[in-house]
């Protein structure tokens, strides 16, 4: 019997090989179909997203995080992860927003914070929009039950106790100008 070789296919290169064997023929083309809708906007809206900008005019590279980022009729809120902040020794940040009746792009309410894992008692760099904290949405839509949406925060967070946001220190501080690209569910 003469097993003849496999022809590439248009996707192969993002297979794991260029040719397989008969038996991995449809493994390494579900291995490029998938990779293909992975790579296209659009296609596949998983929930997640990034965070891109500064931090005290360092560049940041952030991911929000899905299992912990929701919204509902009137608010929004992502939980935001990174090397960014724990290289800097901070902890998770948040962003949390809320607006009135039919969402028009404008906010009520709306604040970051960014938590600092070391003191003692445990403090937070915050901001709200009665701080000066700018929050102003470039682009929003609801895709099969999923907010898309991309919100530029800019302002100067101070460094405050957690617990009641008390005892805020103007000498602490941390400029942010940030991107949240993200998909919520």
């Amino acid at each position: 019997m003469m097993v003849m070789p496999m022809k590439t296919a248009p996707f192969a290169k993002f297979a794991p090989r260029a040719t397989a064997p008969a038996g991995n023929a449809l493994a390494g083309l579900t291995m490029a179909v998938a990779f293909l809708f992975a790579a296209t906007p659009g296609l596949a809206a998983d929930p997640g997203g990034r965070v891109s900008g500064m931090i005290d005019g360092e560049t940041v590279e952030l991911s929000v995080l899905p299992s912990q980022s929701d919204y509902g009729n009137m608010h929004i809120s992502l939980y935001v992860v990174g090397p960014g902040l724990t290289q800097r020794g901070l902890g998770a940040m948040t962003l949390g927003a809320e607006w009135i009746g039919t969402f028009d792009g404008t906010f009520a309410a709306g604040d970051v914070s960014i938590s600092i894992p070391a003191g003692d008692p445990p403090r937070v760099y915050r901001a709200d929009l009665d701080d000066g904290l700018a929050l102003s949405v470039t682009r929003s839509a609801i895709v099969e039950g999923k907010l898309e949406i991309s919100v530029r925060a800019e302002g100067v967070l101070v460094s405050m106790d957690r617990m009641g946001l008390r005892n805020p220190d103007p000498d602490d501080t941390l400029a942010i100008d940030l991107t949240f690209d993200a998909i919520v569910e």
